[in-house]
């Protein structure tokens, strides 16, 4: 049946609003009684990976409940490392690090005082320290960029935004870790190709499975991120919204990713403007709830999220 002009917008702004009324609830409960909540979730089981994410004051409930999701469905991880863009009170930091011992946060530097890299990366990203830094001083997507790229890969680790929940078949990871032969990492597909800085698309043919930088799972260390890195320099200290997916893109796709099913890893804007999910709990891995979505997040309440 065909919708009435209008009529999917009317809908996108009530589930909106009772997504904003959702995440207030769930704030005020885990204000008070977040062990209740890990008490209730947790499989009591662990899982040899790592996590690495990047969010902000603004994205603390997305990442409380993401970090919860997790837990839930997949267990405890070797470690958690949240890189702040500098944002998180004291309070939230505390509330994390207390209540997962798992969890350790980078409160992350002041760039407007950061003149130089040296001592503060690696050595390969060196030659690159004027593009770096000036990405990072101009924009929270070129930090994120530099604190993923910059990152110890010590154990197989899975990167990942603020808006990324996890549900029943993420026990999928158990045989991604043990699969053989094993790929050097994988990633969610991005849904259609072009979320790419129109330089790189400039350059390159359409290519199948494009990266979303929303969550990239590597099993050891990035190999060959000169070439990617390289191609950052012809930016030439210009961004676009995608840039920072792009090299990751770059990157990933030269280190032979592979990308993990979109039937089960959702990254998908199709009932944005529904009531009703295409996607449920016991059908999914993960899901990326992306801007045109993050109201359906909170358009049902957390224990839909984790089962409760």
């Amino acid at each position: 049946m065909n919708k009435l002009p209008g009529q999917g917008g009317l809908t996108k702004k009530i589930t909106v609003a009772k997504g904003k009324t959702n995440r207030r609830k769930f704030e005020k409960e885990v204000s008070s009684g977040l062990s209740n909540f890990i008490n209730k979730i947790s499989k009591k089981k662990s899982i040899e990976m790592e996590i690495a994410s990047f969010s902000s004051f603004n994205d603390f409930q997305e990442q409380l409940l993401s970090i919860l999701s997790f837990v839930r469905y997949v267990g405890t991880p070797l470690k958690w490392t949240l890189y702040s863009d500098g944002s998180h009170t004291q309070a939230q930091i505390d509330q994390l690090e207390k209540n997962f011992g798992f969890v350790e946060v980078i409160k992350g530097m002041n760039w407007n005082e950061v003149n130089s890299l040296k001592g503060l990366c690696k050595s390969e990203l060196e030659p690159y320290e004027e593009y770096l830094l000036h990405y990072c001083k101009t924009s929270a997507y070129g930090r994120k960029l530099f604190y993923y790229l910059n990152h110890e890969i010590e154990k197989p680790t899975l990167f990942i935004d603020s808006d990324i929940l996890f549900y029943e078949n993420s026990n999928v990871f158990e045989l991604i870790l043990s699969e053989k032969p094993s790929a050097n990492g994988w990633y969610m597909p991005d849904t259609n190709w072009g979320c790419l800085d129109s330089r790189y698309i400039a350059t390159y043919t359409e290519q199948v499975y494009q990266v979303n930088s929303g969550f990239i799972f590597a099993k050891s260390a990035f190999e060959r991120i000169n070439e990617s890195l390289d191609f950052f320099k012809t930016f030439n200290f210009t961004y676009e919204y995608f840039s920072e997916q792009t090299i990751y893109h770059h990157l990933l796709k030269n280190n032979a990713f592979m990308p993990l099913t979109p039937k089960t890893f959702i990254l998908d804007s199709g009932d944005q403007f529904d009531f009703s999910y295409l996607f449920h709990p016991k059908e999914m891995a993960v899901r990326h709830y992306t801007g045109p979505v993050r109201h359906k997040m909170w358009q049902k309440d957390y224990k839909w999220h984790l089962g409760l």
